[in-house]
This record gives C-alpha cells, sequence and structure tokens, in this order.
C-alpha cells in the first residue's frame, strides 16, 4: 500500500513526472492547518461548556470521544513513520506537533520545493518533493482516521444532546458543526488526492474535481450523520451496538479480502482495518488501488436504500426529506466527478 508507493517514490520521482505545486494547492493546505487546529479547539471548549453547566456525562463522553481516537491514531501514525523511516527527525515531537497542526510538515516542504524552483535548485526541488509526498502518504492516513474517528463522533454526540436536552443552537454550536462536517469532506477529499499523489502514473486531481469531490462528500456524510443523530437520540444504545457491529463486519472484511498491512503486527492491521469499518458506516473510500465502479454503486444504493427506510419509520418529514435528498444530490455529483473530473492515468 502506501509504504510501498514511498520506496517508490524515491526510486522513480523526477522533474519529468513532478505535479506543479500552485499556489492554490499551498493555500489549501495552511487552509488544512488552521482546520485542525480550530476543530481541537472546539472540542475541548464544548467539554468545557458542560462542565460549566453542570452537565458531567455530556463532558465525559465528549472527552472520551476526544481522548480514544488521539491514542488510536497516535498508535497508528507511530507505526506509520517507523515503516517509512520517517522517525529521524523525533518521534514523539512528530506525533505532537502533527496532531495539533496536521499538515504543517507538507506546508512546509510544499514552500521549501516552490522556493527551490523559483531559486532554479533541482536537486532541492527533487528532494522536497520527495518529503512532501511521503509526507502526504504519511498524513493521508491520520486524515482518514482523524475524520471518522474523532470528527464523526463529535458531531453526532453534539447532535444527539441538541435533539434530546435544552441546549440551544447558539451560533458557536453553529460554527462547530461547521467546523465539523466541511473538516471531514475537506479530510477525506486531502486522502483521495495524497493517495493519487503517491502513484505516479496518475494525474493530479484539478482544482474543479477537488471542488466537487469535497461538494459529493460533503453532502454524503452530512445525510448519514444526520440519520444516525436522530435515530440515536430516540434509540441511543441500540444504534451504538448496529454502528459497532456495522463496524467489525467491514473492519472484517477489509482485514480478510484487502489485507493492508502498516505493521508487523496483525493486532495493529486489525485495528486499522476497523478504522476503515467506521469510515464505511458515513462513506465509500478504497483501501487499495483497483477497479471501484461496482463497489461505489453497491454502496451507495445500499446506505440510499437504508436512510429512506429509516426515513420513512422514525423521521419526521421535514428532516428526512433533507437527508435524502442530501444523498441523492451526492450520487448525482458523485457521478458527475466521475465522468467530468475525475483524473485519468497518466503515460510515462
Amino acid at each position: 500500500m502506501k509504504i510501498a508507493a514511498n520506496t517508490r517514490m524515491e526510486e522513480v520521482v523526477d522533474a519529468c513526472v513532478m505535479v506543479p505545486i500552485t499556489p492554490l494547492s499551498i493555500v489549501l493546505t495552511g487552509v488544512s492547518v488552521v482546520l485542525r487546529f480550530l476543530s481541537i479547539i472546539i472540542n475541548w471548549s464544548l467539554a468545557y461548556d458542560y462542565w460549566l453547566g453542570g452537565s458531567y456525562s455530556y463532558t465525559a463522553w465528549t472527552i472520551g470521544s476526544i481522548l480514544v481516537p488521539m491514542v488510536i491514531t497516535s498508535i497508528i501514525y507511530t507505526n506509520v513513520l517507523a515503516a517509512s523511516n520517517s522517525g529521524q527527525r523525533g518521534m514523539l515531537s512528530t506525533v505532537v506537533l502533527s496532531y495539533l497542526f496536521r499538515d504543517v510538515y507538507a506546508l512546509y516542504y510544499a514552500l521549501e520545493c516552490s522556493k527551490a524552483k523559483t531559486q532554479g535548485h533541482k536537486e532541492l526541488e527533487i528532494k522536497y518533493y520527495q518529503q512532501l509526498l511521503r509526507e502526504e502518504c504519511d498524513v493521508g492516513f491520520i486524515r482518514l482516521f482523524d475524520s471518522f474517528l474523532e470528527s464523526s463522533p463529535q458531531k453526532i454526540l453534539q447532535l444527539v444532546i441538541l435533539m434530546r436536552s435544552s441546549t440551544k443552537l447558539t451560533y458557536y454550536r453553529l460554527f462547530a458543526f461547521v467546523i465539523y462536517f466541511g473538516s471531514i469532506a475537506w479530510c477525506i477529499q486531502a486522502y483521495n488526492r495524497s493517495n493519487r499523489l503517491a502513484q505516479l502514473d496518475k494525474y493530479d486531481i484539478a482544482a474543479k474535481g477537488r471542488f466537487v469531490q469535497f461538494l459529493f462528500l460533503l453532502c454524503l456524510t452530512v445525510s448519514r450523520t444526520l440519520c444516525i443523530a436522530y435515530m440515536a437520540s430516540l434509540f441511543p444504545l441500540e444504534t451504538l451496538c448496529f454502528c459497532i457491529l456495522h463496524v467489525c463486519f467491514c473492519g472484517t472484511v477489509v482485514f480478510v479480502f484487502d489485507s493492508p498491512t502498516i505493521a508487523q503486527s496483525s493486532v495493529l492491521n486489525y485495528i486499522y482495518c476497523l478504522t476503515f469499518g467506521v469510515v464505511y458506516i458515513f462513506i465509500f473510500t478504497p483501501v487499495k488501488d483497483a477497479p471501484t465502479k461496482y463497489k461505489y454503486t453497491s454502496y451507495l444504493t445500499f446506505c440510499l436504500l437504508q436512510n429512506i427506510i429509516v426515513c420513512m419509520l422514525y423521521i419526521p418529514l421535514y428532516l428526512s426529506t433533507a437527508i435524502v435528498a442530501l444523498y441523492i444530490c451526492g450520487i448525482m455529483l458523485t457521478i458527475y466527478y466521475y465522468l467530468f473530473c475525475h483524473p485519468s492515468i497518466l503515460c510515462l
């Protein structure tokens, strides 16, 4: 998978296959750094707000949904760094810094690569480009895991609290939801792009494609989250049990059939697969490079039918209409993306 791709990048990348680093891509990387830091501040401030209000159970749930994903992603990231020989810059400081500012190293390498190109230092440009690709590969894992181990439980938890209590939807909470939903779609889009950058026979995703991809990811994840959150507000234990079963089933399928490897330990590899099981509650994303047309079709059809059935049985008309409409809109944007925006294979 990506660890093998790191070695391949160092062997193959040169000036003729380097994807240009545009000012827009540097700005977008900077936005990723800011979004990550904002989401951390929001999570902890909400926990503090519940504690001040005497809602200690909500405080505990919020802190738990921060700490558990932090530990899991740190373990995975440590193994990814060790496997890709990136530990020389200081493992502990790298993990801590990447937790707070997820894309800071990628931003640094992008700026240095662009600077070297401007000054005509070809060797330095290739060196920093290789480091940028390696960093994008390493952090791509963590972007995906953070999205669905941290942000997704947080936004579902906050929606459930809003639906089940007298908590008001303040401007701050509305801003928090915007950051939650936006960061998830943003992280998946960045993960997909880093996947393509690691495969040197493929073109980068153009700005238009990244925008359309962000939109359909946003529609699909918002639809699924609203549906799950409303069900959790009615049947919290049953919804939790269903989600755990879904995670275990999908994680086991990924472990058996795709067999991804990020560590020598089978336990850590299975935990990694379980994180993909969490991802598949909301959205499908391929574990390895292979044809995905039928996988996408099956997954999106199943989830749409699931949303429709749940909406018909339990959810009020105004909300169910929004949930189904968002999912259908996401499917249409997905089709548009793969027909008109998806980059083709680069012929070397």
